[in-house]
């Protein structure tokens, strides 16, 4: 319980921070609002879902997303008193973010633990390489060296994490077009939300566990 505290204290911090912060993360609410929607509203606007129409438009979401991910992240950094560049930024967040998301579920492949192993002590690995501009070394063992400072606090915004990026799937089994966009829309509101507050709690978890 006590990792739970700690983390939920800087969930409200973060929450507390976006509150009275409302323009400078407002457009990222409101674009990840209409990024997660991609995917239910042009089926019912008669885009076929294995059409190459639509195969781009999810890609294209995809990285649209990332790069919203990418600004609200080196709006922290730069908070924090880093500098950076969203160009740099971009290619650099999502890459590490296929390699974490490749290894977690590789890892739920043979075996739980190894996923949930990965799913913990490699998820400051995107946010190293991102934020940290003295790491020579291994982005991977850095991260595992972070991690060990303090495990349960990293398991809890681990955990919560990849609940924020499965909630989508709730709509997945209707098969209604038109129920199953406007379902779509009403989870997206709250799940734009909390991807953008556990971005700001993640990259302030990661700044804690560097001044350790």
């Amino acid at each position: 319980m006590k990792g739970f505290k700690f983390f939920w204290s800087f969930v409200k911090n973060s929450y507390v921070e976006i509150l009275e912060n409302k323009p400078t993360y407002l457009s990222a609410f409101i674009a990840l609002i209409f990024l997660g929607n991609v995917e239910t509203v042009f089926p019912m606007l008669g885009v076929v879902a294995e059409s190459n129409v639509f195969i781009f438009l999810t890609i294209a979401a995809t990285l649209g997303t990332f790069i919203i991910l990418s600004q609200v992240v080196l709006i922290q950094k730069k908070s924090h008193g880093g500098t950076g560049e969203l160009k740099y930024f971009v290619p650099t967040f999502l890459l590490y973010n296929l390699y974490y998301s490749f290894l977690f579920f590789a890892g739920l492949l043979f075996l739980v633990v190894p996923g949930f192993y990965v799913l913990i002590f490699f998820s400051m690995v995107p946010f190293v390489a991102v934020l940290d501009d003295e790491c020579q070394g291994s982005f991977f063992k850095e991260s595992k060296l972070l991690v060990k400072k303090n495990i349960g606090l990293v398991a809890w915004a681990s955990v919560t994490n990849l609940l924020v990026e499965f909630s989508a799937l709730l709509v997945s089994p209707i098969q209604n077009q038109t129920i199953k966009g406007v379902a779509n829309f009403f989870i997206s509101i709250p799940d734009a939300f909390f991807t953008l507050l556990m971005t700001v709690a993640t990259v302030k978890i990661y700044y804690y566990l560097k001044r350790l």
